[in-house]
């Protein structure tokens, strides 16, 4: 009976570790042209959509569907708050600050075109 009970518990454990979206390791999330969705403080409130983009000084740059509000029509990781990737139908959250960490310092130093 234990036994039965023991594993119907890991079977909803694994379930349950499937189904629940788990922050991507920064060296995998990030491709170029991967589809995002990005919260941030120094435009409009909202989840903002677009691609993920190396620019030529190797930084990741926000490239938005729609400019904000303010006609920026792309982001730096600098100002970006939070950030899913689009894994079919789930959005995957990603660790921003250890991506930033290891990019060149310039990249650390620029905001929004």
């Amino acid at each position: 009976m234990f036994n039965r009970m023991f594993a119907g518990f890991l079977t909803l454990m694994f379930v349950i570790f499937i189904a629940v979206p788990h922050p991507a390791h920064a060296a995998n999330a990030f491709t170029d042209g991967a589809v995002v969705r990005v919260q941030s403080s120094s435009v409009e409130a909202g989840w903002m959509t677009g691609r993920i983009r190396l620019d030529q000084n190797k930084c990741w740059m926000i490239h938005l569907d729609k400019p904000t509000r303010d006609h920026y029509t792309q982001l730096a990781l600098l100002v970006i708050d939070e950030l899913q990737v689009s894994h079919g139908a789930q959005w995957m959250p990603v660790a921003v600050k250890p991506v930033l960490q290891a990019a060149p310092a310039q990249c650390r130093e620029y905001a929004n075109d």
